[in-house]
């Protein structure tokens, strides 16, 4: 495992800090946690919005009757 620097502003580091402790675990084991949950998710979101656009120029959206359809199926009036 490769080790690296991170800078932080004090609040910050407090606040990883105080998770550290209630879960009686290392700082670097928090910060390790949040950096995979952060890059899991940009990767993720990422891909979601590359098949939208991609649904987008292959023409697979809703139109407006379609989506009126939809929230008049649930009492919203979209009008």
């Amino acid at each position: 495992m490769k080790m690296t620097t991170v800078r932080m502003d004090d609040q910050l580091l407090d606040r990883v800090d105080g998770i550290a402790k209630s879960l009686s675990r290392p700082r670097s084991f928090v910060i390790q946690q949040a950096l995979e949950r952060f890059v899991e998710y940009e990767e993720w979101f990422k891909a979601e919005v590359s098949e939208g656009l991609a649904e987008i120029e292959r023409g697979e959206v809703a139109g407006d009757a379609e989506v009126k359809g939809a929230f008049s199926k649930w009492g919203v009036d979209a009008s």
